[in-house]
């Protein structure tokens, strides 16, 4: 009878912390694969967890869990903040664990039996299984409320490897303790620690979102600045070009005088170069770039003013779409960061070479951006970054910040370099 509590209370346990788990990965993220992967992913976990639990290791049990739920996190969902789905994976592992060690703990304090007694009695082992479940099904959605609520999106690795620190301190010290709790310290303190522990993991999604959002205000903040400095650009360029104009139209009438005079007297080439001075002249009154999205109007125009500094000859060919589905914080990051990396790479190659071509089209229901640049080193592949032999990193904070951003719409970025060009394409679903 005891064996069958035994297998009872593990299949049972491990069963519902699975669907559990899985649920509310679920709800916080997209799943990459059909259903049927997630049903295997299930089994193997419950299986694993059944086998490693008869080793009897209680920190390998604890470890086991750990990295469990990192590799189901990062390798069945997706989240554009990869980093994000590995913390909460370790935030619901936490609450697992304190919800197992609380449950053995309310079952210890109302039948007045030791932790040593009921770890050693299959039936009341069962019993702290039941209790545990429950914790687990009734407390899975406010904990999941609290989540989704309060969101961080910009979780670092620095956080993450704290998260795993704070995971290991948790289950070494819970475990140390719970082998001399009955000769030193009551199980009323123990059940205060680990509800202090969890309290504290509940805290961080609280601290995370702070710090989430402090860096999010602080790359908006940068974004405004830059984007208030090409509007004043752009204004700028706009009073200029307005001026200029009004100076052409108040002496055309002096210029067309003149241009008689010269073709009277017969001189045919002076006057078509006098001809030819007064159209150049008038092209500069016309705008260098509109096109129906104002904040991608002011982006270009800014940088067409850097490029004229830097004497780089920038090729645009850009299509009038609706980017009103993008956030104009997205459009600066993407637009701005792009060009501002092409800029960056053209200053480093001799002048007559320095060129720069932007293409912005819509096909089969996708925004496609292409930037190419002029580039004069050899670029070697990094993980996520390119890094020149020199050991720069061309793909630097501005072109991670672009990424991010893609993503955001599920979209696609890829780089490349051919000879003596660096090439940056961008697919964005419109839909």
């Amino acid at each position: 009878m005891e064996n069958v509590f035994y297998w009872g209370n593990l299949v049972l346990s491990y069963g519902i912390t699975g669907y559990v788990m899985f649920r509310f990965l679920f709800a916080l993220f997209k799943p990459k694969y059909n259903k049927c992967v997630y049903y295997l992913a299930f089994c193997v976990f419950v299986l694993l967890s059944i086998w490693i639990n008869q080793l009897n290791i209680p920190l390998l049990k604890s470890f086991y869990g750990i990295i469990a739920t990192c590799i189901i996190c990062s390798l069945l969902f997706y989240d554009s903040i990869k980093r994000k789905v590995i913390a909460v994976g370790l935030f619901f592992f936490l609450y697992i664990m304190m919800t197992d060690v609380i449950s053995v703990l309310i079952f210890t304090l109302f039948t007045k039996h030791t932790i040593e007694a009921t770890m050693g009695n299959n039936l009341y082992l069962f019993i702290c299984g039941l209790i545990n479940q429950v914790i687990l099904l009734c407390f899975y959605r406010p904990i999941l409320g609290i989540i989704q609520k309060h969101k961080f999106d910009s979780i670092t690795k620095q956080q993450n490897l704290f998260l795993i620190i704070l995971a290991v301190f948790e289950i070494t010290l819970l475990n140390y303790i719970s082998i001399v709790v009955d000769n030193t310290i009551s199980s009323v303190i123990l059940t205060f620690l680990s509800s202090g522990f969890l309290a504290l993991d509940i805290y961080l999604i609280y601290l995370f979102e702070a710090i989430s959002q402090k860096y999010q205000l602080e790359k908006e903040m940068e974004l405004r600045d830059q984007q208030l400095s090409m509007q004043n650009n752009y204004y700028k360029s706009i009073e200029t070009q307005y001026d200029y104009s009004r100076r052409i139209i108040h002496d055309m009438k002096n210029h067309m005088q003149t241009l008689e005079e010269i073709y009277a007297n017969g001189d045919i080439f002076e006057a078509q170069k006098y001809a030819h001075t007064i159209y150049e002249a008038m092209d500069k009154m016309g705008s260098r770039f509109k096109c129906n999205s104002r904040i991608l109007s002011i982006i270009i125009n800014d940088k067409l003013l850097k490029c004229d500094e830097k004497r780089i000859k920038i090729s645009i060919n850009v299509e009038d779409i609706d980017l009103s589905f993008m956030e104009t914080f997205d459009i600066t990051t993407i637009f701005s960061n792009v060009l501002d990396n092409a800029i960056k790479a053209c200053e480093k190659v001799e002048e007559n070479k320095r060129e720069i071509n932007i293409k912005v089209f819509h096909f089969n229901e996708f925004l496609t951006i292409g930037v190419e640049n002029s580039f004069n080193e050899i670029l070697q592949k990094s993980k996520d970054t390119f890094k020149t032999t020199k050991g720069k990193h061309h793909m630097g904070l501005g072109l991670k910040n672009v990424k991010e951003a893609v993503d955001k719409y599920e979209g696609i970025i890829k780089f490349s370099q051919e000879d003596n060009t660096f090439k940056v394409k961008i697919l964005v679903p419109t839909i």
